[in-house]
């Protein structure tokens, strides 16, 4: 593939929407074809930002926005998740917590902005199905 394929989706930050996000990513890597454990990987980082855009960018009452940006380009992928609020740290639960480590553990390449609201840029190498043996 030498164009861009893109993915842009903006929308309200609530607790639905980090799994319908997830479901377009997963489709929009299927039409190009890209293998189901890598598809799988990247869909949990993916996820893992978008959840955590939900749950530390705004309080209780306040609602923003989230947005993700996919760029695909060969066998890179670059995906933006950003919110518009500000990171509120939340008590920690047993067991939770992990999700900036599991981001880390897939992505090739991790950037976090807090610039305004709080922007995760992710690098990940994808591999075609055709390619697998």
């Amino acid at each position: 593939m030498n164009e861009t394929a893109q993915l842009n989706v903006r929308c309200a930050a609530d607790g639905d929407r980090p799994r319908l996000i997830r479901h377009a990513v997963d489709s929009f890597l299927q039409i190009y074809k890209i293998d189901r454990a890598t598809r799988d990987d990247i869909i949990m980082a993916v996820g893992e930002a978008l959840i955590n855009a939900v749950e530390h960018a705004y309080g209780d009452e306040a609602h923003g926005s989230l947005e993700l940006h996919a760029h695909l380009k060969d066998t890179d992928l670059e995906v933006e998740v950003k919110d518009d609020g500000r990171f509120l740290f939340r008590p920690s639960h047993e067991g939770r917590g992990f999700g900036l480590r599991i981001i880390k553990a897939i992505a090739l390449r991790v950037e976090i902005d807090r610039t305004s609201g709080t922007t995760v840029r992710m690098l990940f190498n994808t591999r075609l199905s055709h390619e697998i043996a």
